[in-house]
């Protein structure tokens, strides 16, 4: 039988009105499959883990350690600010550490030997803590203000830089001057953003969720993370840049993860969105100016 003919043979059946309200019901009934979100989670961690190997693998690999020439291979300066003990490092990937590896840094410290040697002058307050690293692995820290220069590896001082040509100051002034953001236009960026997100809200009268599930335990982590980088800082060192990375694109994703997941209105999701990245963009901004 053509085909044709059997659609006219069903056209002519009757109608069976109870299986059609059956399959209405269950059409109705049936619930709307789920996004799995464990697996669009997984995939985005995964995806973020892999960037962030791959920054971590591109800011960690040092191209300077051979550029200079002689035994030098790289000289590298933090200025130290009277704060308590030595916080040079040798890869200018932490905070305030600078690449001082010009003629004249590489000429002084490849003749240190033949200085003249000074008894322990007043220390000062402002001064340079320097790192000479040698191709043969080497490390010699050096600690130098305009009265003294301290070799701490052999524990033996020299002239300070007031007694040297002026290209070697001119050097780790240069390399320490230049643009930095500073740290006060970060939090009144972030408190401005915040006073401009409150004020969108109240003029469109838009109320925001009491509250959101799991934000009061994120942001005690994040206080928690604070006081300890801020205590690292101030009693150690400088922070590592790529970790600092990491630490701010955790932040970003993980806040709009949980405020994605609450809120349903889609201004204040705009708004929250461009609220956080406005802010991971400040502190980035600031961090590859450290």
């Amino acid at each position: 039988m053509k085909l044709d003919d059997r659609l006219k043979q069903l056209d002519e059946l009757p109608q069976n009105e109870a299986l059609k309200k059956s399959i209405y019901q269950n059409i109705h009934k049936k619930s709307v499959r789920k996004q799995n979100q464990l697996k669009t989670l997984r995939e985005i961690g995964i995806m973020a883990a892999i960037c962030f190997i791959g920054l971590f693998l591109l800011f960690t690999s040092d191209m300077n350690n051979q550029a200079a020439s002689g035994e030098i291979a790289k000289i590298t300066s933090y200025e130290n600010n009277g704060e308590k003990g030595f916080r040079g490092r040798t890869s200018t990937l932490f905070v305030g550490v600078e690449n001082v590896t010009t003629d004249s840094m590489i000429a002084l410290f490849e003749n240190i030997s033949e200085l003249p040697a000074v008894m322990a002058p007043p220390k000062s307050d402002v001064h340079y803590d320097i790192i000479v690293l040698y191709k043969n692995g080497e490390q010699r820290k050096f600690e130098w203000a305009w009265n003294y220069m301290h070799d701490i590896s052999n524990d033996t001082f020299y002239p300070g830089y007031d007694q040297f040509p002026s290209t070697v100051l001119s050097d780790l002034e240069n390399a320490h001057d230049r643009f930095q953001f500073p740290s006060i236009f970060i939090g009144l960026g972030v408190l401005l953003m915040i006073l401009v997100a409150s004020s969108y809200y109240k003029r469109r009268q838009i109320e925001l969720p009491k509250k959101i599930r799991g934000m009061g335990i994120a942001m005690t982590i994040y206080i928690i993370v604070v006081a300890i980088m801020g205590y690292y800082y101030f009693m150690i060192g400088p922070f590592y840049k790529p970790l600092l990375l990491l630490l701010l694109f955790a932040y970003g994703f993980s806040i709009w993860w949980l405020i994605k997941k609450e809120v349903t209105n889609l201004h204040i999701l705009k708004v929250e969105k461009y609220k956080i990245l406005f802010i991971v963009l400040w502190f980035l901004i600031g961090i590859g100016t450290a």
